[in-house]
């Protein structure tokens, strides 16, 4: 079988959903033919775990640019681009989550400092990478948004932009557990369902922060409502529906319920309408989560140990 059959047969098995097996085949494929790498680094962003393995799907990014750089193809440069800032994001995000642990004693009892002289060095060493980190972040989406911007590709457009959004997602999660303002009470409080049902807990924040989570939030949905319109335009309906249903998931991140289920009826009609079944599965899937408006979310109080008398 020829390096470019097994890549064809490896799409297959991923459009039936077979990821293991699509998997499978592409770690077999040792081209050096440009096209057909670049092809195979993008198929292993679509099969590789975007939770576990999120270095990996760096890994894979940072090689898509290199090649598409040296062979001159700027869209491939532009997609990859793309997806390296959200998995840089997926970093920032992480980054912040293990310093919010180290600092956890000060947050409780704001008498206490670090626990540990070793916790200390350790959150020093991590601001550092976070410093670089962000500004590697910025520029890359610098880029990304050009390449958008420049191209008159409507289905490429499409998917630079909801790339964006996902971007500004992760942006608007990120600064939300960044700049959460410690105590016990008021994290007990931000953890309540009825605050998180209205969006109450933005009040815990200073409106400077406030601000800058709902940029972040804001952009996203603008975004990705672009990213719509282009699909629309280029007469994709199948990624049009996908990133109707896209968009529904952020609404809901973002307490929107009413436009996520008006959102997720448009795309449920469009699936349909394409024959989409993974993507019917998924919108059911969903209906019943968006039933349940938030109120059975991971508890991060608990998990950053918060509720601790």
């Amino acid at each position: 079988m020829s390096e470019q059959e097994k890549l064809n047969r490896a799409r297959a098995h991923y459009e039936r959903g077979e990821y293991p097996e699509a998997r499978r085949l592409l770690e077999q494929i040792s081209t050096k033919n440009p096209t057909i790498r670049l092809n195979v680094l993008a198929a292993f962003i679509g099969v590789l775990d975007h939770v576990t393995e999120n270095d990996k799907l760096l890994a894979v990014a940072t090689e898509g640019i290199e090649l598409a750089t040296r062979t001159g193809n700027e869209t491939m440069q532009n997609y990859f681009l793309g997806k390296k800032c959200f998995f840089l994001m997926s970093n920032l995000s992480m980054i912040i989550y293990r310093q919010k642990n180290l600092t956890l004693s000060a947050r409780v009892f704001e008498w206490i400092g670090f626990s540990l002289e070793r916790d200390k060095k350790e959150y020093e060493a991590i601001g550092e990478e976070r410093k670089k980190l962000e500004v590697e972040i910025n520029s890359t989406l610098a880029a990304v948004i050009e390449g958008a911007e420049k191209s008159s590709d409507h289905n490429f457009r499409g998917h630079q932009l909801s790339t964006i959004g996902d971007a500004y997602s992760s942006k608007y999660l990120a600064d939300k557990l960044d700049f959460q303002d410690g105590g016990k009470y008021k994290s007990k409080i931000a953890n309540l369902y009825l605050v998180r049902r209205w969006n109450l807990d933005r009040y815990l924040y200073g409106r400077a922060i406030r601000l800058k989570i709902d940029e972040s939030r804001d952009k996203c949905i603008q975004y990705f409502e672009r990213a719509i319109m282009e699909f629309e335009l280029a007469e994709m309906k199948s990624e049009q529906a996908h990133t109707l249903y896209n968009l529904a998931v952020k609404l809901r991140t973002f307490n929107r319920f009413r436009r996520a289920r008006k959102l997720l009826g448009e795309a449920k009609i469009m699936a349909t309408s394409v024959n989409e079944k993974r993507l019917l599965d998924k919108i059911s899937a969903f209906e019943k989560e968006l039933a349940d408006k938030n109120r059975n979310i991971r508890d991060y109080v608990s998990e950053f140990g918060l509720d601790m008398p």
